[in-house]
């Protein structure tokens, strides 16, 4: 077997992989009655804004695309399309090891180019019909974002991908002030209309971008960093999933033992009154305050509701999504109480008890307020740029 045809087998399986994943999250009854009408009326709104321009675009600054684009940035990694088996079978045969490497790389770079090309067909109405620019302009758009995305993800692959946390948020800190910069001055560049610079720009992105890729396209000493990213790139719709799932249970991440917990080391009492109430109350404030995971899921809640909120103009779509917000955050609280509550093996045994609902609704409106604080301040945040700023 040749490495092309090792890595065809690789990416066929990948599919399939992403397939039986989708296909085991939606069912047939999902499929036909909202995947197909959506994508069929989807592809309606489409040809429509070809026709006729909507009048929420109004309201848009050009400048948003760079905004959008930017984050865009920091999908995927280059994959190589190496498994831990290979470990034992293709580390033998050098020459048939690089080759998948190889070509893994290369084809990554194709599918960011086909990427890339959908993403101009999506902002093509509007990039030529509204704003006014032509098919010339939207290339070189196209190409500085694409050309500058493969930097990112070279640099990406040669970064410890199992930090987690604050440690991975500050070891990502130079890539994103680095990348933000460069961004800029294309932003410059491409709004002062100075062809010859973009073009340069893109010629020492794309030199960049090789020799940031080089280590792993020529040897196969980086084999534990090529794994570790096909493996978190093969499982990213898993976390996805998991993640976004309240009833699906997640597996415990491991974590450093320690003595004593940061947080109430000596588990002192929060209440000096003492009830049955209380005392879930204290319970779920301790173990939820405790994990990083909790606060972190109420923290993206509130941040990309807010997000929204800033961002999208007509104010009707606002107010929706911030009331589906704090029905989605009253679910998840729900859900977050009976896994450290009600299905706990010590006090699932008192999940019948008067108290027990007691206390899950005081908890319910508690950590509704800071919700309703942020939701409140991203709207006067928006009203106050919106002064400022016209157009916005």
């Amino acid at each position: 077997m040749t490495s092309g045809q090792l890595l065809f087998k690789r990416i066929w399986q990948n599919w399939i992989f992403q397939y039986q994943l989708v296909k085991s999250v939606l069912d047939w009854t999902v499929l036909v009655y909202l995947v197909i009408p959506a994508t069929i009326i989807g592809g309606a709104i489409y040809r429509s804004w070809w026709l006729d321009i909507p009048p929420w675009i109004e309201v848009i600054p050009f400048e948003l695309h760079f905004i959008i684009f930017f984050f865009l940035l920091w999908r995927g990694h280059f994959r190589t399309y190496v498994r831990e088996a290979d470990r034992i079978f293709l580390m033998k045969n050098e020459r048939l090891m690089l080759g998948l490497k190889q070509r893994g790389i290369i084809y990554t770079y194709l599918i960011e180019v086909v990427f890339g090309i959908m993403l101009a067909f999506v902002i093509a109405p509007f990039w030529l019909f509204h704003y006014g620019q032509n098919m010339k302009s939207l290339i070189y758009f196209i190409l500085i974002w694409l050309t500058l995305k493969w930097v990112v993800m070279g640099v990406k692959g040669k970064m410890n991908i199992h930090l987690k946390g604050w440690r991975n948020l500050l070891h990502s800190l130079p890539l994103f002030i680095a990348a933000f910069i460069i961004w800029s001055v294309n932003y410059e560049m491409f709004m002062s209309e100075n062809m010859y610079m973009m073009i340069g720009m893109i010629i020492i992105q794309i030199l960049l971008s090789i020799l940031f890729i080089r280590r792993r396209f020529t040897s196969i000493r980086t084999f534990e960093q090529d794994v570790s990213i096909d493996e978190l790139e093969k499982t990213k719709m898993i976390n996805l999933i998991f993640g976004m799932s309240m009833d699906m249970e997640k597996l415990p991440k491991p974590s450093t033992s320690r003595k004593k917990p940061r947080l109430y080391a000596k588990s002192n009492r929060i209440f000096t009154k003492r009830t049955a109430e209380n005392g879930f109350i204290e319970l779920f404030i301790k173990a939820t305050t405790r994990s990083v995971e909790f606060i972190i899921g109420f923290l993206q809640i509130s941040g990309w509701t807010t997000v929204a909120i800033v961002a999208l103009p007509p104010i009707w779509l606002k107010i929706s999504i911030a009331c589906f917000g704090y029905v989605f955050l009253r679910a998840w609280i729900g859900s977050v109480w009976y896994k450290v509550i009600g299905g706990h093996p010590f006090t699932k045994r008192y999940a019948e008890v008067n108290a027990y609902f007691q206390a899950k609704k005081k908890v319910i409106i508690a950590l509704s307020v800071p919700y309703i604080i942020i939701i409140a301040s991203s709207f006067i945040f928006r009203m106050w740029i919106q002064s400022l700023f016209p157009f916005f």
